[in-house]
C-alpha cells in the first residue's frame, strides 16, 4: 500500500515536477516548462466527495485516499486503466480527460511510481 508520502518522494523524484496549488489540492504535483503535452497538473489529492463512483458502496463514505493522476494521451490512460486494475480506474466526471484515479490505500508502492513515471512521460512526447 502506498502513502501520501510515497506519493510524495516519487512525484518529487521525476524531472520537472514542482509542488504548487491545482484544482482544490494546494500541494499538488505540476510539470513545469513550454510544451508540456496534457497541461500542467500531474497528479493531486481529490477532496473526499460522495458522488459519481468515489464513495464506498458498502458504508456511503466518501474514499479519502484518491489520487488523481492527469496522463497527456487517450492511450497512456487506457494504459494506465488496463496496467493498474482494480487500484486505477476512471468516473464519468473524467469521460472527457485523460485522468485517472488510483487508491492510495490499495496500490503498491511500485505501482504508483509505474503509474506516475507513465503519465510523466505521456507528457514528455
Amino acid at each position: 500500500m502506498a502513502t501520501p508520502a510515497d506519493l510524495d518522494r516519487i512525484a518529487r523524484a521525476l524531472p520537472g515536477v514542482t509542488v504548487g496549488k491545482y484544482w482544490d489540492d494546494p500541494a499538488a504535483y505540476l510539470m513545469e516548462g513550454k510544451g508540456v503535452r496534457g497541461g500542467r497538473g500531474l497528479a493531486h489529492h481529490r477532496s473526499p466527495r460522495r458522488d459519481e463512483g468515489t464513495f464506498d458502496p458498502a458504508t456511503g463514505e466518501p474514499f479519502t485516499d484518491l489520487v488523481v493522476v492527469q496522463t497527456a494521451t487517450p492511450e497512456a490512460r487506457e494504459e494506465a486503466l488496463a496496467s493498474f486494475t482494480p487500484h486505477v480506474f476512471t468516473i464519468p466526471h473524467f469521460a472527457r480527460s485523460n485522468a485517472v484515479l488510483a487508491h492510495l490505500d490499495s496500490i503498491s508502492r511500485d505501482d504508483l511510481a509505474a503509474l506516475l513515471e507513465l503519465a510523466w512521460e505521456s507528457k514528455q512526447r
